[in-house]
This record gives C-alpha cells, structure tokens and sequence, in this order.
C-alpha cells in the first residue's frame, strides 16, 4: 500500500472519529439545555419575587390608610410634650426622631410599660424633645407634633406616627399622610394647618436639635433622666426599671 493511500485512509478514520463526537456533544446539548433552562427560569422568577416582597414591605402604605396605634397611652396625663405630673420626682427626657426605627421600637414597647408603671402613678413625667436628623420628613414630623401639641394632643399625634413608620424619606409622613394623622389624632384641622405653615415651628425643631448636639446628643433614642448620664438606645426594661427605683429611692431618702 502506498503512502499516500495510507494518508487518505487515516484522515478518513479521523474525519469518522471527529463526526462521532460531534453527534455525541450534539445529543448531549439538549439535556443540558432542558435542565439549564428551568433553572435560569427559576432564578428570573426568585429574582423577581424578591424584588416585588422588597417594595411592598418598604413603600408607604396606599392612599392615606393608617395603622391605629396600641391602646396604653393615657393621654389625660398629656402636658403638651410632656407626660406625667408636672411635680413628678423624676423627669425623663427623651430625645427622639420620628423616622427612627429604633426610637418607634422604644414608643411602642418600653414608653407604654413606663406610663403605666411610673407615669401614672405619680413617679416619673415624660418630656419629648426633638433630634430630627434622618431627613425631611423628620423635620416635617416634628413640626406636625409641635402643632398637635398646641392643641394638647401631641401623644396622640405622637403615638399614630410611630405606629405608621415606613421608611426613611419613602412618603409615610408626606404631608398628605400627616394631614391625614392629625385627623385621625383628633386635631382641629384649621388651626392644625395655620400651625405647620408657620417657619417658626420648623425653626424650633432646628433649635431644638441644635441645642442637643451642642449637649452631646448624637443619636436617637436617648433618655436623660434628672441629668444623670445618658442612657443611648433602647434600653432593656428590667435594667431600666433598676436605674428608676434606684432614683426614686434616693429621691425619698433626701425629702
């Protein structure tokens, strides 16, 4: 046989080889295809779920729907910003801002425990004072409450805002929903509304919070109870129970 033929022969064999391959791969390709395909779709749909539970748990609520705030706030004690007997042993000062989540969760949990456990009973009056720094819609907030102070429902006003937290500067306290809390909260809506477009109520919540820094406040919540050291955050109640007897009992001791 001559060389050439043999040539021919071995580059049909290779010619063979290389087509057997190709129909293999060939079949091969679309099991792979049918099984990356539902994944690549299962993927799209998380992503896409994912995206949709994003938005519905961080927009505002639709329209002006408000959640009620809990029951608990003993509002015939209200004194403007402050909450408890004016001749109370123990004043607390709580610097605050409305977008704060963990100031909401300190409203909603610790603030209703110390209204009835203190408040109520004579031992302990509540002053808010503002450190509206998240955003305007902090600032807007505060100026709302400060209005619904005027017409001695600022814990009203106070409690359906932290009850309607959604989001830092999302819409939740527009002025729409804000017009829509004073409502809810009781207020006498044109009086309401000459007292927000007043600048000085916004000048006061600048001064307030200007005041704060110049103190020490840096973050919200912050509870200052008779010039003792600041308590930063939300405080366990327990130990926070322990550091108001403790005053207390020394309050009693030096009558």
């Amino acid at each position: 046989m001559s060389k050439a033929a043999r040539l021919s022969r071995e580059e049909r064999r290779r010619a063979e080889l290389e087509e057997r391959r190709a129909r293999r791969h060939d079949r091969r390709r679309p099991q792979e295809r049918s099984i990356l395909l539902p994944l690549s779709l299962a993927a799209v749909v998380l992503g896409v779920v994912a995206i949709v539970v994003f938005m519905v748990a961080t927009a505002p609520p639709a329209g002006n729907g408000l959640q009620p705030p809990p029951g608990g706030g003993n509002y015939a004690l209200a004194d403007g910003q402050a909450l408890g007997r004016e001749d109370a042993p123990l004043t607390m000062e709580i610097y605050s801002d409305f977008q704060c989540p963990a100031c909401g969760t300190f409203a909603q949990t610790i603030k209703p425990a110390l209204v009835a456990d203190y408040v109520a009973t004579g031992q302990l009056r509540l002053v808010y004072r503002d450190f509206a720094f998240l955003g305007p819609e902090s600032i807007d907030a505060a100026v709302g409450a400060r209005c619904a102070a005027q017409q001695n429902r600022f814990w009203q006003y106070h409690d359906y805002l932290f009850a309607n937290q959604q989001g830092e500067n999302r819409g939740a306290f527009s002025q729409a929903r804000l017009t829509a809390i004073a409502e809810a909260a009781g207020l006498e809506m044109d009086a309401y509304a000459a007292c927000v477009a007043d600048p000085a109520q916004r000048q006061a919540v600048l001064d307030e919070r200007a005041t704060a820094s110049s103190e020490g406040i840096a973050s919200t919540p912050t509870l200052v109870i008779d010039g003792q050291p600041p308590i930063v955050g939300v405080p366990d109640y327990a130990d926070l129970r322990q550091v108001l007897d403790g005053l207390l009992e020394q309050a009693n001791l030096s009558r």
